[in-house]
């Protein structure tokens, strides 16, 4: 099999990656994927965050519908919105990657199983559907102010959100605003306790981002994640992992400005990955 210049790189760099510090590691896989990359991963044992380019600004693609689904779970929960109420599905709603919902075409989904589908399958409609239920982008960045986050942003919707033009704040986040949001909903006292395990739940019953972290994760790990893609060569992944002798570590990776195909870019999450793995002892 031939192997890409671009992925023979990283392997080299994969190999040689002990020799360097974490910040080395991913400034030389960043370096050679041509783009931009940020990292942010907080250890909640220590409640310590090593970051690496952590308060720039990155496309959030679809890593956003982690917070718009933990929004309809405590929207639903305070009472501000019904989580079975249902939303006719029709063929102008459909917008590319919407494999749950387009097959249901002239139904009624829930509130609630749009969010299963938006964090299951990232189905974009779906996705659409739940923005529309909890009052659109810009009440989810109120809600994102609310609780602490005065960094992500998001103000389109599918697919639009997506366009990751250089420079745009629209629709941002940064790595670390990201994971300290993520413990927050995901272990803080944002949720309520089955609300905080549907939105892990979901997480970790993703089925759309096998060939990132997933790809790598020892065995004995468990891990919760959403991943998102994005124009300008953009991809995104946001995870906890834990296993039962250690806490949660939330990592947020952003990748943006590479003329990567997919398979290079999960490569770079993959890279990233590792030398994170390494450093943090998830082995």
């Amino acid at each position: 099999m031939k192997i890409k210049p671009f992925l023979f790189g990283l392997i080299v760099l994969a190999n040689n990656a002990i020799a360097g510090s974490l910040t080395q590691n991913i400034e030389a896989i960043e370096l050679s994927s041509g783009g931009y990359i940020g990292v942010s991963v907080l250890n909640t044992e220590t409640n310590k965050t090593w970051a690496y380019k952590g308060d720039q600004r990155f496309p959030m693609m679809s890593t956003f519908k982690t917070l718009a689904c933990a929004k309809m779970l405590y929207d639903s929960s305070v009472g501000g919105i019904d989580k079975y109420k249902t939303t006719s599905i029709t063929k102008e709603q459909i917008i590319p990657w919407s494999p749950i919902t387009e097959p249901l075409i002239g139904n009624m989904i829930t509130t609630q199983k749009a969010c299963e589908a938006t964090m299951l399958m990232s189905d974009n409609t779906a996705a659409n559907i739940v923005l529309n239920e909890i009052g659109g982008p810009s009440s989810l960045t109120q809600f994102l102010r609310a609780i602490g986050d005065d960094k992500t942003r998001l103000d389109r919707i599918e697919p639009e959100l997506n366009e990751a033009k250089n420079g745009d704040k629209r629709d941002t986040t940064t790595p670390v605003a990201m994971s300290k949001t993520l413990n927050a909903l995901l272990f803080g006292n944002t949720l309520n306790q089955q609300d905080k395990q549907t939105l892990k739940s979901w997480m970790m019953n993703n089925k759309v981002s096998d060939p990132l972290l997933r790809a790598i994760l020892p065995s004995d790990w468990s891990i919760a994640d959403r991943s998102g893609a994005g124009g300008f060569g953009s991809r995104g992944i946001t995870a906890a992992v834990w296993n039962d002798k250690h806490q949660p570590i939330i990592i947020s990776i952003y990748l943006t400005q590479t003329k990567l195909d997919m398979a290079e870019r999960n490569q770079v999450i993959v890279e990233v990955g590792n030398a994170i793995f390494k450093e943090f002892n998830i082995n």
